[in-house]
């Protein structure tokens, strides 16, 4: 009710807040529909690796606090590749290799993310997808910042990070809801265990939604402009 509301209102203004002109700029919706996924996907993982380090493995917060450098550092490296990447070649194609770099890092955690697996066992995942992040979090701001006139790019930026908040209630909503749907009364090292495969279950489907990310960032042009 209130987005059809506010849609008649800045429709018929004379100096509205969010021109609906600028669902017009393909780039900008691509933009969109990346920050909501990427938020949905990729931001709920620091979410179920604290479960996994504090819940399951029994890490303190300092621990986790320092577990949690390896990917920092990752995602650090992968924003100024990307950076790189899309000023080289595309936004198109720096966001499709972050997004399968991404994806498979995703993926490579699973196998560590077990109620008897090391921190080791993670870290080769953390480093892929942490980069694989970066990368799309960099290309994926160019994308909705292109084409848009330069007075109205801080209202592109507001859009894109509407959706972006969006994207992570959302995603965390569903992904703990699965993730948790298993876990019902049990107690002890079963809860552990329980805890453990549900995060492999919300990991798996993180890497999924990345993948179907892709299409969104298709629709963007080959290359450079």
């Amino acid at each position: 009710m209130f987005l059809i509301a506010f849609t008649v209102i800045e429709a018929n203004s004379a100096d509205p807040l969010m021109p609906l002109r600028l669902f017009h700029n393909r780039s900008l919706i691509a933009g969109m529909t990346i920050t909501f996924l990427y938020m949905a996907t990729f931001g709920a993982l620091p979410y179920f690796l604290t479960v996994l380090l504090q819940n399951v493995h029994g890490f303190t917060a300092l621990q986790t606090g320092l577990a949690f450098l390896v990917p920092s550092v990752a995602i650090a490296t992968g924003t100024q590749l990307g950076e790189r990447l899309a000023t080289r070649f595309s936004t198109r194609s720096t966001l499709v290799g972050g997004m399968i770099v991404g994806a498979v890092g995703t993926a490579l955690m699973v196998s560590g993310a077990t109620a008897d697996s090391s921190y080791l066992a993670l870290v080769p995942g953390l480093i892929v997808s942490g980069v694989g992040q970066g990368i799309v979090w960099t290309a994926m701001w160019i994308a909705a910042a292109s084409g848009v006139a330069h007075d109205q790019q801080g209202v592109a930026s507001g859009m894109a990070s509407t959706t972006l908040n969006v994207g992570n209630a959302i995603g965390m909503a569903v992904l703990i809801a699965i993730a948790n749907s298993q876990i019902g009364e049990l107690s002890g090292n079963a809860l552990k265990i329980a805890v453990a495969d549900g995060i492999q279950v919300a990991l798996w489907l993180a890497a999924a939604g990345i993948v179907v990310s892709l299409p969104a960032a298709m629709v963007l042009p080959a290359k450079a402009r």
